[in-house]
């Protein structure tokens, strides 16, 4: 993630800046203050699930390393750099690899008994200053992109979780029905053009993102998972889609198993700019059918005002995006962009992580905390919160006894300035072929669809939202 990366397209979300939300916290039996501890949960969830991952970046420059040695020994079970495994840290001139940074940080996560991921060996930005130069495609994919990916991933050995090969190479403006070199040409950087914006033409196929793939595999370790990285993505929408289509040829002419494969959704979002719980779920379980893997890797959630509603709305956010993860057979990393506020790219007044500039965990941070245990209770997903409290109202823990009602306390409400939005019309459909059905998994219907809208047996056909419905 770029420090001056800014977000430029709106995700679909069914409701925005709802008037109240409701949140686990609200009850009796959640902790809503304090010190927070997430270790051992952390630990039974993994278990549970079989592997999760809960992170935040780390450089080692950062401030208050008073502050960070806590929340990556008792909050944070994983961490990613935040910088220093970017290309310019790595590589400073061609083949000479300098990991030193890089290594830091996966020491630092080391001896604080967390796990370490990988970020980024292809982007085309925080290139080295010989980059991009005038380097020929040919050499570019022959040589240059595999030396370096193979002295990153090589050097930083196979204990690393994951690694993001390729990061933010769909374009903004692509579409539906786009083939997984229209969308990635149509982000019109380097290395599809010779420059960021340039408009000539350089390397003009996919062969950079095989020869990066490609070389990722030979050298990570086996149970490494391999990524392709990008924001404004979850959703049922043209950027999802053309994520899912890249990782597709990359299984098909880079010949990497769809279970090496993963596939990490950014999320710097807002709470006008997110991803509903329904889509990100849908999402899931389209790479849970492939056999690949979900992470969200950067999510941070920027608002508008650093007030109590806000701040409760960006709970809620913060737990459906969690319990998406959660209870997904797929996704098993889950990446927080920046411990706190004053450390987080966004700047301090958009309050866009779990721990305020002091250092203390904010309600989002407990909500979190409520969501794990939540999930380890066996209890099912929640309803998705963000929606607000005349769509979901959460529910306490349940008492141990048998027959017995949930125990809970009164909801709070909070009214958050609202933007008045209007609700998009309904799905509509035309009718299939008599007879035609859409298989588990298949879209079955939503604004424009033209497909069958019955299922195959025995799954039905659940809306999204307006603009899709699945079989599941």
């Amino acid at each position: 993630m770029f420090k001056s990366f800014v977000v430029v397209s709106v995700l679909a979300a069914p409701a925005l800046c709802q008037t109240a939300v409701s949140l686990l916290v609200d009850f009796a039996g959640y902790q809503s203050s304090g010190t927070l501890n997430l270790r051992s949960t952390l630990k039974s969830v993994a278990e549970k699930k079989g592997e999760f991952y809960f992170g935040s970046t780390y450089d080692t420059y950062d401030a208050d390393a008073s502050f960070n040695q806590n929340v990556f020994s008792t909050f944070f079970n994983h961490v990613v750099a935040e910088n220093g495994c970017k290309w310019d840290a790595t590589e400073p001139s061609r083949g000479t690899s300098d990991l030193t940074e890089c290594l830091a940080v996966q020491s630092y996560a080391t001896t604080n008994g967390a796990t370490f991921r990988g970020h980024n060996t292809f982007w085309h930005s925080q290139t080295p200053t010989w980059l991009p130069g005038s380097i020929t495609a040919s050499d570019l994919v022959t040589n240059v992109i595999p030396q370096h990916v193979q002295q990153e991933i090589q050097g930083m050995g196979a204990s690393v979780t994951s690694w993001d090969v390729v990061n933010e190479i769909v374009g903004d403006g692509v579409s539906n029905g786009m083939t997984a070199l229209q969308c990635v040409q149509n982000k019109k950087d380097w290395p599809t053009q010779t420059a960021d914006g340039s408009n000539t033409a350089l390397v003009t196929d996919l062969s950079f993102v095989h020869a990066a793939f490609t070389t990722a595999l030979q050298y990570a370790g086996p149970n490494t998972r391999l990524a392709i990285n990008d924001y404004n993505t979850g959703g049922s929408d043209a950027k999802t889609a053309c994520v899912l289509a890249v990782l597709a040829d990359i299984n098909a002419n880079a010949a990497i198993p769809y279970n090496r494969l993963a596939v990490g959704f950014q999320s710097h979002i807002s709470p006008t700019t997110f991803v509903s719980k329904a889509a990100l779920t849908a999402t899931f379980a389209k790479l849970a059918a492939l056999g690949a893997t979900a992470m969200i890797t950067e999510l941070d959630i920027a608002l508008p005002s650093g007030t109590t509603a806000y701040e409760r709305l960006q709970a809620a956010i913060w737990g459906d995006y969690l319990d998406a993860c959660l209870y997904s057979s797929s996704c098993v990393e889950f990446i927080n962009w920046d411990t706190r506020d004053d450390l987080s790219w966004l700047g301090t007044s958009e309050a866009g992580t779990l721990f305020d500039s002091n250092g203390n965990p904010k309600v989002a941070a407990f909500e979190v905390q409520a969501r794990l245990q939540r999930f380890l209770s066996g209890a099912p997903m929640l309803c998705a919160t963000a929606l607000g409290t005349s769509s979901c109202m959460a529910s306490g823990p349940t008492t141990t006894s048998a027959g017995s009602t949930p125990t809970t306390t009164p909801t709070t409400t909070t009214t958050i300035p609202t933007t008045t939005t209007v609700a998009p019309p309904p799905p509509t459909t035309t009718t299939a072929p008599t007879g035609a059905t859409a298989a588990h998994w298949g879209q079955c219907g939503g604004i424009g669809w033209t497909g069958p809208t019955v299922c195959a047996s025995p799954f039905t056909c659940q809306v999204s939202n307006a603009y899709y419905s699945q079989c599941l």
